[in-house]
C-alpha cells in the first residue's frame, strides 16, 4: 500500500461511531500519525477510547513484530534519526530484537513476540508530538530456547524497556521490577512490559496474566499496593459472569508499585485463534458495556458507539475490493483511590484483496 495513513483513513473513519472519535480530536489523530505508512498502520489500526469522557477522543496504537517489515521500518527510522533522539533509541532496541546488536549490547532476539507503540493524542496539546510509548509482549517461557531463557531476566527486561524509550537505566527501578516478578504466584506470568517516556512520574508498566482470582489479595499485599484489595475483588466477582478472563497491570517505579492498578478484561479464546476478537459479533461485548453503563463508568453515548462498532465491511474501491474488520479487543478499569476509569481498546483491520501500484497487499 503506497499511501500514508492520512491518505487512507478519511475513507474509513465513517466506520467509527462519532461518539467515539470525531471533530478536532479526529483531526489531531490524523495529524499525529498521518505520515505513517498505510501498510504499517491499517493492517491493525488500534484505538483507546475513554468511556467516562464526553470528548470523542482516542489514542492510537501500531503493532509491530520481530522479523516483519513493520519492525524493520522503525529500525530504518532510527538509523536516519539523530543518535540521541527517541527514534534512534527505539530503532536500536528493535534492531536488537531482530538479532542485530552491537558488541556492547545483548541481543534481544527471541525475547518478545510483538510490540505495541502507543501514540498519546487525547490529552496531549496540539503543539506537542512526543515519541510513542513502547509495550513489549514477552514470548512465553515455554517457547524460549535455553540461551534466551537464561538471559531474559527481570532486571534485563527493565533495562530493555528503559533503552526503548530513551531513558537512562536505573538500578533501583530494576530492583523494583525484580520484586514484582518474585511476588507472582506460581500460575502468574508477566505478559507485557512497557513505558511511556513523557508520563510522570517515571514508571514501568507490567501486565500480568494467568492469575487466579483467589490469589489476587495475597499478591497485592506482597506488592505493597496501597489501594483497596476488597474493591478489586468486588469488581472481579461482579465481572466474572460477563468476562471471566482478566489481566492485572501495575506501574513500577524506583520506590515500588504505584497507586494506580489496571484490570484488563478479555473474552475467552482458544490459544490458536489470536484474532478471534476481530470477528466477534456485536453481542459478544454487550454485557460488559451494559455493566459499565450501569456502574456509571461509561457514558450512554460511548456505550452506544461501542455496541455499534464491531462488524465486517466490504469496500468496493476503484482498483478492487477491500475488507474492513472492526472489533473490540478488551476493556480496562483503572483503579486509583476512590476513582475508577473505564477504557475500551478497539481496532480496524483493513485488507486489500488486490495489489496496489507497488504490488503490496500483504501483512505488515
Amino acid at each position: 500500500m503506497s499511501e500514508n495513513f492520512g491518505d487512507v483513513f478519511p475513507r474509513l473513519r465513517r466506520f467509527i461511531p462519532s461518539s467515539l472519535l470525531d471533530g478536532p480530536w479526529r483531526e489531531r489523530l490524523e495529524e499525529r500519525v498521518g505520515e505513517l505508512p498505510g501498510w504499517l498502520t491499517l493492517n491493525y489500526a488500534a484505538f483507546e477510547f475513554r468511556l467516562g469522557d464526553p470528548a470523542p477522543a482516542a489514542d492510537f496504537f501500531v503493532s509491530v513484530a520481530p522479523g516483519r517489515p513493520s519492525l524493520e521500518y522503525f529500525v530504518r527510522q532510527g538509523e536516519a534519526a539523530k543518535p540521541d533522539s527517541p527514534e534512534a533509541a527505539l530503532g536500536r532496541v528493535f534492531a536488537r530484537m531482530n538479532g542485530v546488536a552491537p558488541p556492547t549490547e545483548p541481543s534481544l532476539a527471541g525475547w518478545f513476540r510483538a510490540s505495541m507503540l502507543e501514540y498519546d493524542i487525547a490529552e496531549i496539546p496540539s503543539n506537542l508530538n512526543p515519541a510513542p510509548g513502547v509495550f513489549l509482549a514477552l514470548q512465553p517461557e515455554s517457547e524460549l530456547d535455553n540461551d534466551v531463557a537464561g538471559s531474559r531476566t527481570p532486571d534485563r527486561l527493565a533495562a530493555a524497556i528503559a533503552n526503548a524509550v530513551g531513558w537512562e537505566e536505573n538500578e533501583e527501578e530494576r530492583r523494583s521490577v525484580e520484586r514484582v516478578f518474585a511476588a507472582l504466584p506460581r500460575d502468574g506470568v508477566v505478559d507485557q512490559i512497557g513505558a511511556v517516556a513523557q508520563r510522570e512520574p517515571r514508571s514501568i508498566r507490567l501486565i500480568m496474566d494467568g492469575l487466579k482470582q483467589r490469589n489476587i489479595p495475597a499478591l497485592l499485599k506482597r506488592l505493597k499496593w496501597e489501594g483497596s484489595a476488597r474493591k478489586v475483588m468486588d469488581i472481579l466477582e461482579e465481572m466474572r459472569d460477563v468476562t471471566p478472563v482478566f489481566r492485572l497491570a501495575v506501574d513500577v517505579a524506583a520506590n515500588g508499585v504505584g497507586p494506580r492498578l489496571g484490570l484488563e478484561m478479555y473474552r475467552p479464546r482458544k490459544p490458536s485463534n489470536l484474532d478471534y476478537w476481530l470477528t466477534s459479533g456485536r453481542n459478544a461485548w454487550r454485557p460488559v458495556v451494559d455493566y459499565l453503563e450501569e456502574m456509571e463508568w461509561c457514558l450512554p453515548e460511548k456505550g452506544a458507539g461501542l455496541r455499534a462498532f464491531p462488524g465486517i465491511e466490504r469496500l468496493f474501491e476503484e482498483k478492487g475490493m477491500s475488507i474492513l474488520y472492526k472489533g473490540i479487543n478488551h476493556f480496562k478499569l483503572s483503579i486509583e483511590g476512590d476513582a475508577i476509569e473505564a477504557k475500551a481498546y478497539a481496532a480496524l483491520a483493513y485488507f486489500r484483496l488486490y495489489a496496489d501500484s507497488e504490488g503490496e497487499s500483504g501483512q505488515a
